[in-house]
């Protein structure tokens, strides 16, 4: 159990202090280096997205967070069908691609 507790202090030793505001609230967070990008870049989308539905008329920061959390997600989701989509695509390609090769070189 301590081995344990060790590995995640390391791995924690990796990780950059990030400090983000989010709707009003200063959040701390450890992340690694290389995803701290993708957070800062996350904050602007989401301080964006804030700002579009108080333009709209929705000031309750809990209704506004939750159509964000909605948005986000089904924006997810259909980027995991469409990776789905052409992943099935690119392998249909490469099935015809191999049986048109194996017709070829049959003798």
């Amino acid at each position: 159990m301590g081995f344990h507790w060790q590995v995640s202090l390391e791995a924690m030793e990796d990780r950059l202090s990030i400090s983000i505001k989010v709707a009003d609230r200063e959040l701390k967070l450890k992340s690694r280096p290389e995803e701290e990008y993708f957070i800062r870049q996350a904050g602007a989308i989401i301080a964006e997205r804030i700002d579009f539905y108080r333009s709209i008329g929705v000031h309750d920061t809990q209704d506004i967070l939750s159509m964000i959390a909605l948005d986000s997600l089904v924006a997810r989701l259909k980027g995991d069908e469409q990776v789905q989509r052409m992943q099935r695509m690119v392998f249909d390609k490469i099935t015809q691609l191999d049986q048109s090769i194996s017709l070829n070189l049959t003798p």
